[in-house]
């Protein structure tokens, strides 16, 4: 029997995570299911030996039945015990203990119920033939030939209680008022119940073994075919393991590759911006206006570079985890009036109205001050640059988990084709005519995602039914917490 195939998870009373494969976990279940038959088994007699002596007025020694409950109880509380020690034991010696245990039992209830049948009428007891159900049980548990022995140990059993009784070695205890007094000495009836006995036990053995036979095959099968699709699996997994590994070595590399480049890049156009600056001061000679609008040409696309640069800087960084090193307490509001302050004149100039709704008591938040300013200031920017006229509202919302910050305008808005991949690298929407880098809405969402929070759209805006509204949220966590 192959017992180290492992498809289902138990939890030992230690709380060790165990493992079995079907096949245990049925001889596990049989155990309990024994228990509480025994517990049923139990109830059935003492109401029947009650009915009997009280209802029916039929003689026998009540006191043996219920010395028998005593008995069969005590073995169920000892089943019980040993069925609970199965969670601690290792997967490949639950069958063979749950067979040791249940063999064991199954015999002290033959004891039982032939003692009982003896104190109970013998021969004369119609519930002699609840042997079968007993059978039945055993055949779950038990290989097919020790079934068919306790077939045979059950039939001796009764065969000897009847034979005894009827030499008179033992004595017979009558039902009195319910069968006649010389009922166990009658050869054909005695004969009659025992083939019928006997035939009733070897069927149900052979039909219960049979089925139970087919069950066990059944298992072994699943075993055996999820032992295939898990090793199958496992391969699968690993190898997938690997090419994300490659592919995260990959990702690093660049984000390394990319970060050095930048770096590379930035401080040479700055010191050729800082010459071209010069030039246009004056202080290299005096220059012609055609040479200046050049001049102010190449400054303008340097300082385009720039941008590039800075931003293809961030990704780096921020993907790298560099961001979580820079969060500590921060004032959110200050943040945000940090953030504006210096695009108040930038929307004034195109005549727009620029509001701030903050509510009065805003928490502190966990965070890192410039990259917040970075995002605000982006969103911000993006609703001054692609209004032509209207209003822009900033409002800060207070939730229970979480604190929302909205960018509203009366803008342009964003085509409905544009929106999934309105955050994407180098993305920019189709009725957009002004240049960018378009990773401004890709970082910010770097940036959020990073402090644990998330970024979308809505255009048009529903407020106002037109342009677009930028929403964000921050988590309310506290720096231990983040920790």
């Amino acid at each position: 029997m192959n017992t180290g195939s492992k498809s289902k998870k138990f939890l030992s009373d230690e709380g060790k995570l165990e493992e079995h494969n079907p096949e245990e976990a049925a001889f596990r279940m049989w155990l309990r299911v024994f228990v509480t038959v025994r517990w049923i088994t139990i109830l059935g007699i003492l109401v029947a030996t009650l009915v009997a002596s009280k209802l029916l007025n039929i003689g026998f020694p009540t006191l043996s039945a219920y010395g028998i409950c005593v008995f069969v109880a005590l073995c169920n509380l000892l089943l019980l015990y040993q069925a609970r020690r199965l969670r601690k034991m290792p997967a490949d010696l639950v069958i063979r203990q749950a067979r040791v245990w249940g063999t064991v039992h199954l015999l002290l209830d033959l004891l039982a119920f032939i003692v009982l049948l003896h104190f109970t009428g013998g021969i004369e007891n119609p519930f002699i033939f609840y042997f079968v159900l007993h059978i039945i049980g055993a055949s779950v548990i038990l290989h097919y030939k020790v079934v068919y022995l306790l077939a045979m140990a059950k039939i001796v059993a009764v065969m000897l209680l009847v034979g005894l009784e009827y030499a008179g070695v033992i004595p017979h205890v009558n039902l009195v008022g319910f069968a006649s007094p010389t009922l166990y000495q009658q050869g054909s009836y005695i004969l009659v119940v025992l083939i019928v006995l006997g035939s009733a036990l070897f069927a149900a053995t052979y039909m219960a073994t049979s089925v139970a036979g087919e069950l066990r095959k059944s298992q072994r099968a699943v075993v055996s075919l999820s032992q295939r699709l898990l090793k199958k699996r496992t391969g699968e997994l690993e190898q997938a393991s690997v090419e994300i590994a490659k592919l995260e070595e990959e990702k690093n590399r660049f984000l390394r590759f990319l970060g050095i480049a930048a770096h590379d890049l930035k401080a040479p156009l700055t010191a050729i911006q800082g010459f071209l600056w010069i030039m246009l001061g004056g202080y290299s000679g005096e220059i012609t206006d055609k040479q200046r609008n050049m001049l102010e040409r190449s400054t303008y696309r340097i300082k385009e570079l720039l941008n590039l640069i800075s931003d293809l800087l961030d990704i780096p960084r921020i993907e790298t985890g560099q961001i979580v090193e820079e969060m500590k307490q921060v004032s959110l509001g200050q943040v945000i009036k940090a953030s504006i302050g210096d695009l108040r004149e930038t929307a004034k100039q195109k005549k727009l109205k620029l509001d701030l709704e903050l509510p009065p008591a805003l928490p502190k938040i966990y965070g890192s001050a410039p990259r917040l300013q970075q995002v605000i200031t982006n969103l911000v920017s993006n609703a001054i640059n692609y209004t032509p006229e209207g209003s822009i509202t900033i409002r800060v919302s207070e939730g229970k988990n979480e604190i929302q910050v909205e960018v509203m305008d009366t803008g342009i808005g964003v085509p409905a084709d544009d929106l999934p991949r309105l955050f994407e690298d180098f993305f920019r929407a189709s009725n957009v005519e002004t240049k960018g880098t378009g990773l401004g809405l890709s970082i910010s969402r770097r940036i959020v995602e990073a402090h644990g929070g998330r970024i979308w759209v809505e255009t048009p805006c529903p407020e106002t039914g037109k342009g677009s509204r930028f929403a964000f949220t921050l988590p309310r966590r506290i720096e231990n917490k983040r920790r």
